[in-house]
This record gives C-alpha cells, sequence and structure tokens, in this order.
C-alpha cells in the first residue's frame, strides 16, 4: 500500500485540488487495503483448506477419521487477513490524507 500511494501521488494530488477531503482519501485507500487482504486471505483459505483435506485424507488413511473445524479455520483465517490488511493500510492511507496538492501535483 505505501508503494501505491507513492505510484498515485498525482492522482491524490488531483483529488485533493478538485474538493476531495482528507477523510475521503483515507477511506480510499483503507477500503482498498481490506479488499485486497479479504481477496488474498480468500485465497489463502481455499489453499489452506485444499492442503488440509489431502492431509486429512492421508492420516485417516493411517489412523482412522478425525474432526476438521472448518469454520474456525476460515473465520481465523480471514479474520487475520483482514487485521493485517488494516493494520499495514492505514499508515499509507493517512501520508496519502496528509499530502499536499500541489506538492502532490509537482512530483
Amino acid at each position: 500500500m505505501l508503494v501505491s500511494v507513492t505510484e498515485r501521488t498525482r492522482e491524490i494530488g488531483i483529488r485533493k485540488a478538485i474538493g476531495g477531503s482528507r477523510a475521503d482519501i483515507v477511506t480510499q485507500f483503507l477500503f482498498e487495503a481490506v479488499i485486497l487482504s479479504i481477496l488474498g486471505g480468500g485465497v489463502g483459505t481455499v489453499l489452506g483448506i485444499s492442503f488440509t483435506l489431502v492431509a486429512y485424507g492421508v492420516v485417516s488413511g493411517l489412523l482412522g477419521p478425525s474432526p476438521i473445524p472448518f469454520v474456525q479455520i476460515i473465520l481465523i483465517a480471514t479474520g487475520f487477513s483482514t487485521l493485517v490488511g488494516v493494520t499495514f493500510g492505514t499508515y499509507p492511507a493517512m501520508r496519502a490524507g496528509k499530502l499536499d496538492p500541489i506538492e502532490a501535483l509537482r512530483s
């Protein structure tokens, strides 16, 4: 997200120059961070469940069937990825909101 703010400095400057508030820009970047982290968490969850099912097949063949807490796995994975996305998206969002429109347009 920090690279995204750096690359989109001109866009941020234009938004601020036409009347975009600091809160609008912070909200935009936080929303992007949350969406990216949820998508990443979803992909990670699908891969994790796939590996869990493969491992379950191997283990159940050797030791017998055992329960797998799918709901807890999904909730923890999605919650953790969202938390990481919001945590590491907050600083770049605040930095983007504080940019001076004139300086942002010059870069």
